[in-house]
């Protein structure tokens, strides 16, 4: 990697303790930057435009988007990774879907360790299939349904996410020809350990690929207000509530909750949602006192 005083516009691709590495045409250098940048509420992102003057980044071009955690931009998909061990979390998908939504990002979800079961990816692609989500099954150790993937990838700066010791380490080597570092789930505590320590772009054959740390949520700020409005399924028929604006949590009625007794709406994604709603709520108050 060269550091010498580059002059030049380029992308960041990982971003160090003091430090940034940042590609220029087809070659990689170490660069600093202004202080005035690495202080700001945003900071530096890996994803991030920047312009270098001796070494230096000077300027960051304006993002089209940017997540909080992990701190990347200018994402075009999100790839929301899950398996049958550690035992799935459905919440962080819906997380990982609203943040997408609201970040007008292409979102699909892969399961991961099809060589175990099956069956999460049977659960997984009836419930979000409707929603228009692509749903892959994969597995990392075989390598089956990594080419259908890597198509889904090609052109594009993908970030993985999802829970740890999920795959996206093992993805992330099968398909770039790497040995990063990856940790089996505990037998103890039925979940993985994080392996991943910051994020990191890797590219090969028109692939771009981040891979985030484990634990990693994609957190945008979402308003309370907007919340229905990344629920697709609650947006068709939203107009059919009694009121203009209606939360879905509680006013009479409610069209949303009404299609959810009859079974026609999943009743286990509405309570996951009055659940987040509850969460960005609690949240909101906690800001506003303070």
């Amino acid at each position: 990697m060269k550091m010498n005083k580059i002059e030049g516009f380029g992308q960041v691709y990982k971003a160090h303790s003091d430090s940034y590495t940042v590609k220029i045409g087809t070659e990689f250098f170490r660069c600093g930057a202004r202080g005035v940048l690495k202080l700001k509420g945003n900071g530096i992102s890996v994803g991030d435009f920047v312009s270098v003057s001796n070494g230096v980044i000077t300027s960051v071009k304006d993002r089209k988007n940017h997540f909080i955690r992990p701190n990347v931009s200018n994402v075009d998909l999100v790839v929301a990774v899950f398996s049958i061990q550690p035992k799935p979390d459905f919440y962080l998908i819906d997380k990982l879907l609203i943040n997408s939504t609201k970040e007008d990002v292409e979102f699909i979800i892969v399961v991961n360790k099809n060589d175990i079961s099956g069956e999460l990816f049977e659960k997984i692609k009836m419930e979000y299939s409707p929603l228009g989500v692509e749903v892959l099954s994969v597995s990392a150790k075989t390598g089956q349904g990594l080419i259908e993937l890597k198509e889904s990838l090609k052109g594009k700066l993908a970030v993985l996410a999802g829970q740890s010791a999920a795959g996206k380490t093992s993805i992330v080597n099968n398909l770039f020809g790497l040995d990063l570092k990856t940790r089996e789930i505990s037998s103890k505590i039925s979940r993985g350990k994080h392996t991943t320590t910051r994020s990191e772009i890797f590219e090969c054959d028109g692939v771009k690929v981040i891979d985030s740390p484990g634990f990693a949520v994609l957190d945008a700020d979402i308003n309370i207000k907007d919340l229905p409005n990344y629920y697709l399924e609650y947006v068709n028929v939203a107009n059919l509530c009694k009121y203009r604006g209606c939360t879905h949590t509680g006013e009479p009625e409610c069209k949303v909750k009404e299609l959810v007794d009859a079974g026609v709406l999943s009743k286990e994604r509405y309570d996951r949602y009055l659940f987040i709603y509850n969460e960005i709520s609690k949240r909101r108050i906690i800001y506003e006192k303070n």
